[in-house]
């Protein structure tokens, strides 16, 4: 069986998809693109708007958008345990908070992050962020993890936003999600994942 193959950049959306691949710890292959080769015809069959991540699937196809393609990881590697059986409510908590990632951390994250950039002081994405840190930060007074207490995607998926907000030394009110972050960080998983986007280019 062909592995998977992930096109990424360092840095990137695609990082979490990196840390999936490693927590997983089957055989995958890993291709890197540069700026200018996103916009080549032949990534734009992989990404429409050519960007990254984009994965390559054993039977050919290639599929992109982190969060799906990190389900859908979870899914194929059931031995993984990173995700519940299907119909169970610890699959669907796990979408919930999946969804909660993309939607309610990294949307407002993003917009606050450029709001900031372009100088603006009270604003409203700051206090979606908040909002969403506050009502996740009391899911984790009491657990490790955000679904059973046991590591699954969604702490993949809503750890990697928040080291967004950390980098920018924005999580300082949230003290429980700061701690939540570096507990995925300790990770050897995500030890690996690190390294494998830190090493040098050649």
């Amino acid at each position: 069986m062909t592995p998977p193959r992930l096109y990424y950049m360092p840095r990137t959306r695609s990082s979490r998809v990196l840390w999936l691949l490693e927590e997983i710890g089957a055989p995958y292959d890993l291709t890197e693109i540069s700026g200018a080769q996103r916009r080549s015809d032949e990534h734009l069959l992989r990404h429409p708007l050519g960007r990254v991540p984009a994965l390559q699937l054993d039977d050919g196809a290639t599929m992109f958008e982190s969060a799906a393609i990190c389900l859908q990881l979870a899914d194929l590697n059931p031995g993984a345990g990173l995700i519940g059986p299907v119909g169970s409510t610890e699959r669907g908590l796990v979408y919930q908070w999946v969804v909660f990632a993309v939607s309610e951390l990294e949307g407002p994250l993003f917009r606050w992050i450029r709001e900031l950039g372009e100088g603006v002081i009270d604003a409203s994405a700051r206090d979606r962020f908040a909002e969403a840190a506050v009502a996740m930060q009391s899911v984790l007074a009491e657990r490790d993890w955000l679904v059973d207490d046991r590591f699954s995607v969604a702490d993949v998926m809503c750890a990697s936003v928040l080291q967004g907000a950390d980098a920018r030394g924005l999580l300082g009110p949230w003290p429980a999600l700061e701690a939540y972050m570096q507990r995925g960080e300790a990770r050897p998983a995500h030890v690996r994942a690190a390294a494998i986007s830190d090493r040098p280019r050649g």
